[in-house]
């Protein structure tokens, strides 16, 4: 029996070595990896001197539809393919606790997401950070009861990233510079049967909306608050609008309006000529590089007079926004829409269904 003892605690603290030592080396490597998604690009944005003056967040909608450099301000991008509002949510909780929050965040809300179930597990592109941002571990520890278990083990941080790892780090050596993740899709002939065939799927797809999803949202918007942070929303425009949108929209805006945060929505207002024809398109959902362009010039036009915190000039004309007040707006004396507060309507930008 003692035997036995002694055998099963040398073997035990064998483990805990390979753990705690391997998780030690491969933490060393991951956080001097400035290259690749997810990892690299949060430990390029974390070795900033300062933060910008803007950041760029949510999914390939943003990380691929809106050029950075071409927005008015200094502007970094987080966005992150494939990722949903819950990973936004977690990482602006990293951000916070790593004193990293730019002066304004510009959110990109898919819309999608709030007629599909959540999914929670996106906050694992994240289990990184277990234990440094406050988002983060409450998300973590709300999948299952075992996950504090798990994220015990230094090693768990790590499962399945070992080869995007070493990838990104051996891409590093050769010579790979930093950048911010935005890499427009170039034209390909495929890109008008992709954008037929998704645009097809999704005005078949059968919908409920998802009014739970709204509490990652909702976590966001208070932690901009908590940390005074100026927070704009937008939503990236659909070659062609499919039936979710009003409903969806009608939900964000919902809480978006009782906590007075400007959303620019894009897919609620028709296409700017510029973007109607196939030929701007990836798929139904995507632009390629040659719709990037003008859409970036329309969203940085927008933005101007938000950032200056400037009045939308009363020459503007309403655009086909959907949201639950949009059919019983009241147009002021100037030829603009009233003010929140002013009558039942909100106050729109040329084109989009922006409210501020």
């Amino acid at each position: 029996m003692k035997r036995f003892a002694l055998f099963f605690a040398l073997f035990a603290g064998l483990l805990l070595l390979i753990d705690r030592g391997g998780a030690r080396v491969l933490d060393h490597l991951y956080a001097r990896t400035y290259v690749g998604q997810k990892g690299g690009i949060l430990n390029y944005y974390f070795s900033r001197p300062a933060p910008p003056a803007l950041v760029l967040m949510g999914n390939s909608r943003a990380s691929l539809d809106v050029n950075p450099e071409a927005l008015p301000v200094e502007t970094f991008s987080l966005a992150h393919p494939g990722t949903s509002q819950i990973f936004q949510s977690g990482l602006l909780s990293l951000m916070a606790e790593r004193r990293q929050l730019p002066r304004t965040v510009l959110l990109h809300i898919d819309l999608d997401e709030y007629i599909r179930p959540s999914f929670p597990a996106d906050i694992r592109n994240l289990r990184q950070y277990y234990g440094q941002a406050p988002l983060v571990t409450q998300y973590s520890k709300e999948l299952s009861r075992w996950e504090p278990l798990k994220h015990g083990l230094a090693l768990y941080r790590h499962n399945g990233r070992l080869f995007g790892l070493a990838k990104n780090h051996y891409r590093q050596w050769q010579g790979a510079a930093p950048h911010q993740g935005f890499e427009p899709y170039p034209p390909t002939a495929q890109d008008s049967i992709n954008t037929l065939y998704s645009t097809r799927y999704l005005f078949k797809e059968q919908y409920h909306l998802n009014r739970g999803h709204l509490r990652y949202l909702r976590d966001f918007v208070a932690l901009c608050r908590q940390h005074q942070i100026r927070l704009i929303c937008f939503t990236t425009p659909y070659y062609q609008t499919p039936p979710h949108v009003a409903e969806s929209a009608g939900l964000v805006d919902s809480l978006l309006r009782r906590e007075n945060v400007p959303y620019l929505n894009y897919a609620a207002a028709p296409l700017p000529a510029t973007l109607t024809a196939m030929r701007f398109w990836r798929d139904a959902t995507h632009l390629n590089s040659r719709g990037i362009a003008p859409y970036t010039r329309l969203l940085s036009q927008e933005l101007q007079p938000l950032l200056d915190n400037a009045p939308v000039p009363a020459h503007s004309q309403a655009s086909a926004y959907v949201a639950t007040l949009a059919g019983s707006a009241e147009w002021s004396a100037g030829g603009g829409w009233l003010p929140a507060g002013q009558g039942r309507a909100e106050t729109y930008s040329a084109r989009a269904g922006m409210r501020q």
